[in-house]
This record gives structure tokens, C-alpha cells and sequence, in this order.
């Protein structure tokens, strides 16, 4: 919850879905009170509209002309002093209240037979009517009411649990709101599972079968990967090409000072021939570069065993006279995430480089992303170190070699932005670790 909103589609659906859910239980609640408010003014209304009947009908007159009630209505609240049930019938000689007009309680009849809201005293506000009618020659007005409290207990009482129950009902849709963001947003997930595949190198394509939502972006990451792989096996292609071109002429300018060498002109040749190897080291050099810049980023993964099994055979048959020893120690299936070819340049040059040194026994460990092949050769110094990554350094010109190696393997890693680490073996020779 960290992310800003605008930069979370989660959070912004969940808060979208909770502001929804909050003013839809809001506008819900307050329709359904207003509901049940208007049902109950509705009801409370028809059982007076009721009683008033049942009260006119039981109207009579006293000797004086004065009107009585002599039975009680239905209700026996009206019996009561001050339920909230009233009745009070006025005429020109006189007035009769029910029992529940106590301590001098007293209706104040409306001008018309529509509802209104009135008081009984000065006190208790009420809901009543008033109705008019001619008994025995006597005009009448009969008003019976109910105290408004009595209403409103009602639907405070409902509101309480009206509440309880939106509440509840609230939470309940804001959980299933939750849910539902969770597995809409599920294919957002999963392509994000693929991108790590894919960058991984489990997989060259993104799956296209994707919610249809989904689907353009999908088609065109893959026709881009598409493009992409093109690219690359086209520069590939145009390297080998451009090596082609560049070793031949270079072969034959290394041919003609070896002649010249053998003619006599040893000073001559030796210029041409170091020229001409100082060439091959940069041609060498800047095709590895090349190589390695089309397969970064194409997500590839590279068995180790296999090709180091492969690597380490050739080595030990091309320097079969030292009788060196290899060692491999990886974990089962170790898979690397650099392309085959690569992988196999920079382990050749590593084991090469240790074959060169190592006085009987080089060993090969690996782990997560990483590969660390060591020898128990004379080691180089660590204020050295930094200078057998560059290009054409040779700490010693008598060991055979261009000088190219470890400085390749360096720049070669960096398109993988991957490291190498050199230190001293536990045999005393060096440790070189590749991490990817």
C-alpha cells in the first residue's frame, strides 16, 4: 500500500471498488430507512383512519346534550394515561376525551381532515386528524391522535439494526470487491510470470492465449521478440561474414612476413607479424563484442554440464602433455541465463586460462547464477589483477596465448551485466567467479 495510487492499477480498482461499495450501502440505507419510514407513517395512519371510525360510531349524548363515549375502544392504550393514544370529540355543549389525555392534556383540532402534526399540551408532539360530522343535530369534530415518539421509536429501532445489517453487508461486498480485484487482475499476474520466464530463458514467446484485453499487447511483444531474434541471427551472420573478409587478407599479409622472415628480413617480418597479431586480437575482440551484444536480453538459459563436460575434454586433449586434473563439482541441472555460444567462449577461455597455469589440478564449482573455476598455479597478485582484464596484457610472455582471454571473458560478461571476480584459490592458485 505503499505505491502511489496512480501508479498501482490494484489500488486503484480496490479504492474505486471501495468509494462504490461505501456510497452504494450509503444510498441503499438511506432509501430502505426512507422506505420503511414512509410504511410506517402509512400504517400508523390506516390504524387511526381505524380507530377514528371505531370512535365515531360509538358516540353518543349525555342528558345535557354533551357527547360521551360510553365503550372503550379496541386499542387499550387509549385507556392509558399518556400511552401516545388519544381521541377527544368536541362539541357546541361540551367535549369528551379518551382516558389517556391526563394532567390536563388537551388536542387542538386542525382546520381540515388532512394529517398534520399537532401537539397534545405543550409538551408531546403528535400525528392526527380530524374528522367533522352532524350527529342527533349536533355538529362534531372528532380528532384522534398518536404521539410521534411512538413513530420515531419505531424507526430508530429499525435504523439500529438497518445499520448493523448494511454494515455487515458492506464489509461483505468490500471483501468480495477485494476478491474479485484479485482475480481480475490475475492475467496481469501471470503475464508478469511469463515476462521472468521469458527473461529467464524458460521460454522464447509470451502465451497468447490472454483474456482478449490482453491480447494486442501480447501479439506485439512477440512479434517485437520476433524482430528482435531476426536481428540478432542477421548480425550473427553479417559478423561471421565480416570475419570471413577480415582473416583472409590478414592471413595472407601473415603468410607474406613469414616469407619475408624466412628471406632474411627478420626485422621486417617480426613488425609485420606482431602487427598482424595485435589485428587478429581485435578482430577477435570486437566480434566477441558483437556476438555478445545480439544475444543479451534474448532470454536464454544454458545448460553447464554438458558444454563444460565438452570444454574440458577438448582442453585436456590439447594439453594432454601436463597432465592436469579437472575437478567439476555443479548442482544438478545448473543452468546459466547466457546463450550457449557465449557460455561456451567465456568457459573456454576461463579453463583454457587455467590449463595454462594450474600445476596439477583445476576445479569447477557452481551455484545459483554463478561459476567458479580454480587453479593451484602460481596465482596473480591482487595489485595485478586489474590489469589482465585489459586487452593484450600478458603478466607473462613466455606463456603461450594472445593476451585476449580474461580481457574478452570481461567485456563479453558485461553485455550479460554479469561479473568476474578474481581471487586466490584455497590451493593457492587463482579463483576466477563468474556471476550472472
Amino acid at each position: 500500500m505503499s505505491q502511489p495510487l496512480h501508479n498501482s492499477l490494484r489500488l486503484r480498482l480496490i479504492v474505486g471498488s471501495a468509494l462504490g461499495v461505501i456510497l452504494a450501502v450509503l444510498l441503499a440505507g438511506l432509501f430502505i430507512g426512507y422506505l420503511y419510514r414512509s410504511h410506517t407513517t402509512d400504517r400508523f395512519q390506516t390504524e387511526l383512519d381505524h380507530h377514528l371510525g371505531e370512535l365515531v360510531a360509538l358516540i353518543d349524548f349525555d342528558p345535557q346534550g354533551r357527547p360521551v363515549v360510553r365503550q372503550p375502544l379496541s386499542d387499550p392504550q387509549f385507556n392509558v394515561g399518556r400511552s401516545g393514544l388519544y381521541w377527544q370529540v368536541d362539541g357546541p355543549r361540551g367535549s369528551a376525551l379518551s382516558p389517556s389525555l391526563a394532567d390536563g392534556l388537551r388536542l387542538i383540532p386542525a382546520a381540515d381532515e388532512a394529517w398534520h402534526r399537532g401537539r397534545a399540551g405543550a409538551e408531546e408532539e403528535v400525528l392526527q386528524r380530524s374528522a367533522r360530522v352532524l350527529r342527533d343535530g349536533q355538529p362534531l369534530t372528532v380528532t384522534i391522535a398518536s404521539a410521534q415518539h411512538l413513530l420515531e421509536e419505531q424507526v430508530d429501532h429499525f435504523r439500529f439494526d438497518l445499520t448493523l445489517s448494511m454494515t455487515v453487508v458492506g464489509l461483505l461486498l468490500l471483501g468480495g470487491a477485494a476478491l474479485l480485484v484479485r482475480f481480475g487482475l490475475t492475467p496481469v499476474r501471470r503475464l508478469g510470470e511469463e515476462v521472468d520466464r521469458l527473461r529467464n530463458g524458460e521460454i522464447e514467446r509470451l502465451d497468447p492465449h490472454v483474456p482478449a484485453e490482453f491480447e494486442p499487447v501480447v501479439t506485439r511483444f512477440n512479434a517485437l521478440l520476433e524482430g528482435q531474434a531476426q536481428l540478432i541471427a542477421r548480425a550473427r551472420t553479417e559478423s561471421g561474414n565480416l570475419a570471413h573478409n577480415l582473416r583472409t587478407p590478414l592471413a595472407l599479409i601473415t603468410a607474406e612476413a613469414e616469407q619475408l622472415e624466412n628471406g632474411g628480413q627478420t626485422q621486417s617480418a617480426a613488425f609485420l607479424l606482431e602487427r598482424c597479431r595485435m589485428m587478429q586480437r581485435q578482430i577477435d575482440y570486437h566480434l566477441a563484442r558483437a556476438a555478445a551484444a545480439g544475444t543479451r536480453g534474448a532470454g536464454t538459459r544454458t545448460a553447464v554440464a554438458p558444454l563444460l563436460v565438452r570444454i574440458v575434454e577438448a582442453m585436456q586433449r590439447l594439453h594432454a602433455d601436463r597432465g592436469i586434473r579437472v575437478v567439476i563439482d555443479l548442482p544438478d541441472g545448473l543452468r546459466l541465463p547466457c546463450d550457449s555460444g557465449d557460455l561456451a567462449e567465456i568457459l573456454s577461455n576461463l579453463i583454457d586460462n587455467a590449463f595454462k597455469w594450474a600445476r596439477s589440478t583445476i576445479t569447477v564449482a557452481g551455484g545459483d547464477d554463478r561459476i567458479t573455476i580454480s587453479d593451484d598455479g602460481p596465482g596473480i597478485p591482487a595489485a595485478q589483477r586489474a590489469l589482465v582484464t585489459n586487452i593484450g596484457i600478458r603478466l607473462d610472455p613466455a606463456t603461450p596465448g594472445t593476451g585476449l582471454g580474461l580481457a574478452a571473458t570481461a567485456d563479453l560478461l558485461r553485455f550479460y551485466d554479469a561479473t568476474l571476480t578474481l581471487d586466490d584459490a584455497p590451493q593457492g592458485g587463482l579463483s576466477v567467479t563468474v556471476r550472472f
